[in-house]
Parts: structure tokens; sequence; C-alpha cells
């Protein structure tokens, strides 16, 4: 297994980057498709067939989707690409919730009961597959002749496992365009997984080590220690998934090619669930926005039609991360809440604009800032306990009294330091304020460049945590 926080991966990524910029652009592709089905061969050898499969369906019918009156067969087209992730994905949970309901009235499910390994990367290839087929059936592309091209952007390495989830056309116009080496792109790129890692293996690696057990067994432990884990646990969803982002986007731009930027550097602090979502995995989201919210709210331009496709979409958005009743009911709840952000958006400037004319002062922001936060961190507990059931057992222990102490494997020493690595984080995030980590380091003096960059090395090298080099969203 290559994971991308792996040092196998990175000496992965130095071979090929090596490899790239010796060949000829004409022969790039093939190093890259061939480096990029070695990259799965090292996960799961046998999927790698599923992977294929994929590529040759989205490819046959891009082909034959030649004009918009084809909408049949864009349907049987997306159904197909959608056919391996229901079964590997989904069978299993839907096959036993048939069987639970079926029971109660007697009968009996005869379907058989199969349960598979799901394949990594499947949620995000088979995504950006089908926005091939809707893009080439709109009319936005033309279909791809180039079957190579075509199956290395499904399986480009750096995005393979867990994304972000690209469009065809913009990465196939990279794959086409000569790619020259350029010094900037390259410290850029080494810069952006320098970070990435920092944030992976010293926060993230350390946080789900102590937050784990406690999601695993919630009543075992003490309010005040599953405070602790409520906070922590949306930082380390962020520092594991935004780390990969930036490993991924600079594994990219060392071969020249720019990847879609993922996350906002402080969406944690965002002001509203709306603001939050902008800025959150944002190439999912706009995968929604563009494939199914517009679409749907086309035909539903009413305000009510604004409130169910808003619950649809984050309906699925929950589905798309796990078949389970935890990942669901966070879909919805998130859906729940952001219907209500929309319904009460006039209501609530008009009250509190009386109360506080100033909506922009920095104490109504931190307010605002910290009540988000909460909300979207008890969401969270049905994504990390995956069951209704495991939910509630949190929530009663958490506002349990006594509240307890931190005591057994946490101390007082880890949640300090772990506190002190993310308030580094965000000082380094605020510093950047929206602009790329490269582009703030070009403008410094040599010497504070490089004290920057060994104080890193110095931090990922002493402080990581490398017995847990998978990442978060992999199971999606």
């Amino acid at each position: 297994m290559m994971s991308l926080s792996s040092l196998v991966y990175i000496i992965f990524l130095l071979v090929v980057f090596v490899l790239y910029y010796a060949l000829p652009h004409r022969f790039r592709w093939v190093l890259l498709l061939v480096a990029s089905y070695f990259f799965y061969l090292t996960w799961q050898p046998l999927y790698a067939l599923l992977l294929l499969s994929s590529t040759g369906v989205a490819y046959a019918f891009g082909r034959m989707l030649r004009s918009k009156d084809r909408r049949g067969l864009l349907i049987l087209g997306i159904a197909l690409l959608l056919l391996p992730l229901f079964f590997f994905k989904y069978y299993a949970f839907l096959n036993q919730n048939l069987s639970l309901v079926m029971a109660t009235v007697g009968w009996v499910n005869f379907l058989p009961g199969y349960s598979f390994l799901l394949p990594v990367g499947i949620s995000f290839y088979t995504f950006q597959a089908i926005s091939y087929l809707v893009d080439v059936w709109r009319g936005y592309l033309k279909p791809e002749k180039h079957f190579g091209l075509f199956a290395l952007y499904l399986a480009f390495f750096p995005t393979l496992s867990a994304g972000p989830i690209e469009r065809a056309k913009s990465m196939l116009g990279q794959f086409k365009t000569p790619q020259v080496f350029r010094y900037d792109e390259a410290v850029a790129g080494l810069q952006l997984i320098g970070w990435g890692l920092f944030k992976k293996l010293v926060i993230a690696n350390h946080i789900v080590g102590l937050i784990d057990p406690v999601f695993a067994q919630p009543d075992a432990y003490g309010g005040l220690l599953l405070y602790l884990t409520l906070i922590l646990s949306p930082f380390q969803i962020f520092c594991d998934f935004s780390g990969y982002s930036d490993i991924a986007i600079g594994s990219g731009r060392l071969l020249g090619i720019r990847l879609t930027k993922n996350f906002d550097d402080r969406v944690y602090a965002a002001t509203s669930r709306i603001q939050f979502w902008q800025g959150w995995h944002k190439s999912l989201t706009t995968w929604f926005r563009d494939y199914v919210y517009f679409p749907l709210g086309k035909r539903m331009p009413t305000r009510r039609g604004l409130y169910l496709t808003l619950l649809i979409v984050y309906f699925l958005t929950g589905l798309w991360h796990g078949a389970s009743w935890g990942f669901i009911l966070w879909g919805l709840t998130n859906g729940i809440w952001l219907v209500g952000e929309h319904w009460s958006k006039e209501r609530r400037k008009a009250v509190f604009s009386r109360i506080w004319p100033d909506l922009n002062a920095p104490l109504h922001r931190l307010l605002s800032t910290l009540l988000v936060f909460h909300v979207g961190a008890m969401m969270g507990v049905f994504l990390r306990t995956q069951t209704f059931a495991g939910a509630m057992v949190y929530y009663r222990q958490l506002f349990a009294w006594p509240n307890g102490s931190l005591n057994g494997e946490w101390g007082y020493v880890k949640p300090v330091l772990i506190f002190v690595g993310i308030l580094v984080m965000d000082g380094v995030n605020r510093w950047l304020d929206g602009r790329e980590i490269s582009d703030l380091l070009a403008t410094r003096a040599p010497l504070w460049r490089w004290s920057f960059y060994i104080a890193l090395c110095v931090l990922i090298l002493t402080l990581s945590r490398t017995d847990r080099l998978d990442f978060f969203y992999y199971q999606f």
C-alpha cells in the first residue's frame, strides 16, 4: 500500500518526476499512466480491473454522446458507472436493512449477503467519469478520442485514492500541453507536500490516536474528555484531508499539472455553515452543485424547491461518504441546518442589527464562528460513530455530570501539545490569508524562507506519528 504520507510514495514520486522531464512530451502520458496503475496495484491489484472497466464504459459512452437528444444513452452510461459503486459500497447496507424490514412482517430475504472490501478511490473516479459524460452530453466538452489520455484522467495517481475530483476539460488540456520544467513550480510543489505532511503526520495522526478510542466507546469516558474529543475531531479531519489534498496538489505541481484547491485555509473558522460548505471539499461540493443542485433547481425554482433541493443534495452528500445511517443522518442534519440558515437569513439580520448594529465586529464574528464550529462538531458525531445509537450514547455522556478528568492515555501534556500544533497551523493559515504558500514565501528573504523550511522538516522528522499513514477519506 503506497499512501501519500509514506516514504515509499515520496521516493516513487521523485522517480516519476525525474523520468517525466527526461522523456519527450509524446511519451509522458505513457509514463504517468503506467505509474498510476502501478500505484493502484500496490493497493488492490484485482480492483485495477474495475478501474479499467469504468474507464472503458465512460470512454465508449462519451464517444457515442454526440448530441443532446441522446438522453437515454447518457442515463444508461451513468447507470453502468454507478453499478460497481452501488454493489461494493451500498449493497450490504441496503440488503441488511431490507432483511430487517422484511423480518418485521415475517418474510425472509433471499438475496445473498455479500460484503466486499471497498475499492480505494471508487467514489472519486466514478464521479469524475460521470462529470465527463454529462459535460460531453451538454456540449461543454468534445469526446476524447485518445483512450490512453482519458484513462490517465481517471487514474492520475495523485488524485486517484481521494481526489480532488477533477473535471476532464482541465485535466485533459494539461496532459496534452507540453510541460516545461520550471524551478518555481517544483519548489511550490515541494512546499505544499511538506505542509501537507506536517498537517497529516504531526497534527492529525496525534489527534486520531486520542479520539478514536473515545468515539469507539463513549460510555467509558466522562463529559470533559468527550468535549475535548468533540472539538478536536473537526481539526483532525481537516488536517488529515486538507493534508492529503496539499500532498496531491503538490505532486501535480512537480509535474506541471495544476489541481483544484480543495479547502479554504481557515474553513474551520467559518461564520456560517453556508460559508463552511463553500470552502470544504470544494471539488465535491461543486460537483453536487453542477450536476445535482442546478438541474434540480431549474425544475423546482421556488423557495420551497430550494429547500427540498438542499435536503436532497446533502442527503446524497452523506450517502456518498458511506453506507450507514450515521453518514445519512450527518448529511441530513447538515441539509436541515442549511435550510434553516437560508430561511432565517433576513430575519436574523433584522434582529441582530438592532441588538448589534455592526455585524462585522470582531466579537460578533468570534461568537458566530464558535457557534458554527460547535454545531458542525455536534453533527460530526454521526460521521465518527456511524450509527444513531452510538451518537446518542455520545451525546448522553457528553452532558453527563460530573465531567471527569483527563486520565488514561490522554494525560495533560498531549492535549496541550496538540493545541499548540493547531495554533501553529492556524497562524500560518492566517498568514497565508488565501494566498498560496509558494507566493508568500517567494517574497521573503532567503534566511527567513530557509528558517521556515528547516523548522518544518525538524517538526516532521521529530514529531511525526507514522503508525497511521492511511487518510480518513480513503474509506470513502
